[in-house]
């Protein structure tokens, strides 16, 4: 069953709330590593707390599987999954920059059902609910192929790129790192980029960004390989792979450039 009109402007609210205790630790936290040797702070856990409770309050019949401290709660009568990434972007977070966010993601009957993204620093935020999408207040336009490829060409990419595939020197235009895998695939959903390279993440790093890329009409497929299966992901299983995301026909071009891929 969709979820009711409401539910939206309940997660907005809950989601700058949850942005206002991360912004309480910027620039204050050090980070640990997790055995992902991935970093982890007191703000994921502190953020994660609140959201997990906001969300057995209000959706006790729904399951969640949060990022940290293997946080899984099983549905309890609904067959709808919350996926909770705190902090997306923590690296960034603890460096001090700005592209890091807090993301939600619904699934239901098998598939990414709605996406919601909050950027505390800019005060971005990205929605796409499962009766009609909207972004910072304002509809999704599908995303329409790129012309071909020229100088400002913008392909968003993991900060590791090098070590798994070589762009052509040909390519003509830019490639950004910026730090959070949901807000690269935000940015190509609403055609402030033209695709992003993304690496093998986790279920809750993919499906708010999965959902406002199924709206706008984006591809999201394993590079040089089959479209990514949600299955994939559950139980806490990562990407099998580098993904890749943006108009399926832009993919194409970007796919053309990548060489010498690796796993």
């Amino acid at each position: 069953m969709d979820a009711p009109m409401d539910e939206s402007a309940q997660i907005r609210s809950a989601l700058v709330q949850a942005g206002k205790i991360a912004m309480g630790y910027f620039r204050q936290v050090k980070p640990e590593w997790k055995a992902s040797r991935s970093y982890v702070t007191a703000a994921d856990l502190a953020v994660q707390a609140f959201l997990v409770q906001w969300l057995k309050t209000h959706f006790p019949a729904d399951g969640i599987i949060a990022e940290e401290a293997d946080c899984s709660i099983a549905p309890a009568g609904s067959a709808r999954l919350w996926t909770v990434d705190p902090i997306d972007g923590t690296a960034s977070f603890v460096s001090g920059l700005p592209v890091w966010g807090v993301g939600l993601g619904l699934i239901a009957n098998g598939r990414p059902r709605a996406g919601y993204f909050y950027i505390p620093m800019t005060g971005d935020y990205y929605a796409a609910a499962p009766r009609g999408s909207v972004v910072n207040s304002g509809e999704i336009v599908p995303l329409q192929p790129s012309p071909p490829l020229h100088g400002e060409s913008l392909l968003l990419s993991i900060s590791r790129l090098h070590r798994h595939a070589a762009l052509s020197a040909s390519y003509p235009g830019k490639v950004r790192s910026l730090g959070s895998t949901i807000a690269h695939m935000c940015f190509v959903a609403t055609g402030s980029a033209d695709a992003a390279v993304l690496g093998r993440v986790w279920l809750w790093d993919l499906a708010p960004g999965w959902a406002l890329l199924n709206a706008a009409g984006a591809t999201l497929k394993y590079l040089h390989g089959p479209a990514v299966r949600l299955s994939d992901l559950m139980s806490r299983r990562r990407a099998r792979g580098l993904m890749i995301c943006g108009h399926p026909a832009t993919v194409q071009q970007y796919e053309a450039l990548l060489t010498r891929y690796r796993p």
